[in-house]
């Protein structure tokens, strides 16, 4: 019998799920693509702030590092299913199966310590109060959470005298002063066009909380938010899936192509041993 020179042509199970991995990685790797461009665009866009705030809670800097940690993984995934390396392969997986593994122990803490994760927010918010006017990413989030939640401030819309611009002060008056962004005012149902100046001073002198009823939002964000999501636990858990089913469908399939190399070249290996064994016999023979 000759010798075997090179591995038998793969079944046809076996060219499918690579193809299936293929277009996993591939989906992975663009998804961080279009992560990282939107990041890179927004911080570009930011040029013209000079101010200083912490790089690790700026949105942009985050989407930056998710999204080339996605097109790395994303791209060594690729390779790894075209060439059929283990390596790769290998890599791909254990990454992907410990940043799972990090998504399910932040869920569970979060939940078991809901506390310290409450407070957590709260640090994050005022954070974000206080630069405010200084990251325009963080500005549109604050403006995006008081709207769709009808709320003020971290834990109430006394946090807004955090920021310069809005704290009562004597000195450096201006028009917002002892005020609160617009987006915390109540939008009348018939007003098309917000009026950006209703929040001006608009806690100057007040010392019942009555006073501002009807006039802007005094419910924190974080009860706000906390509240959502004790009333969108399904949404939640949809969400949850969401991310969850398809790192795990990716981390099946890849241990599946893993698994299906190491078996047809231990076949191969053994096919290759047993003819080199039986033309060694066939010599012996003749001779």
């Amino acid at each position: 019998m000759p010798s075997l020179k090179r591995l038998p042509r793969p079944s046809c199970g076996h060219r499918i799920l690579r193809i299936i991995l293929f277009l996993y990685d591939v989906g992975f790797w663009l998804i961080g693509v279009v992560i990282l461009g939107v990041g890179i665009y927004a911080e570009v866009e930011k040029k013209d702030y000079q101010a200083v705030v912490d790089v690790l809670l700026t949105p942009t800097i985050f989407m930056i590092v998710v999204g080339s940690f996605m097109f790395i993984l994303g791209f060594i995934g690729c390779i790894g299913a075209l060439r059929e390396n283990i390596t790769l392969l290998r890599i791909f997986g254990i990454t992907l199966a410990i940043v799972f593994t990090l998504q399910l122990i932040g869920a569970i803490l979060a939940l078991a310590f809901r506390g310290q994760t409450q407070q957590l927010v709260k640090d994050g918010l005022q954070h974000s109060i206080r630069n405010y006017y200084n990251d325009p990413d963080i500005q549109f989030a604050v403006d995006a959470m008081q709207t769709n939640f009808e709320c003020c401030g971290g834990a109430d819309f006394n946090d807004w005298d955090g920021n310069i611009y809005f704290m009562c002060t004597d000195s450096h008056r201006s028009a917002s002063s002892c005020g609160v962004p617009y987006t915390c005012c109540v939008v009348p149902k018939d007003e098309m066009i917000p009026n950006t100046q209703c929040g001006n001073g608009i806690r100057e002198g007040v010392t019942v909380l009555l006073e501002l009823q009807g006039k802007i939002h005094t419910r924190g964000c974080v009860d706000a938010f906390s509240t959502w999501l004790e009333d969108n636990l399904a949404l939640i858990a949809g969400v949850i899936l969401g991310f969850a089913l398809p790192q795990i469908f990716g981390l099946f399939i890849n241990m599946l192509m893993v698994t299906q190399i190491q078996e047809e070249t231990l076949l191969y290996n053994y096919q290759k041993v047993m003819a080199v064994t039986s033309e060694d016999i066939s010599t012996t023979k003749l001779t």
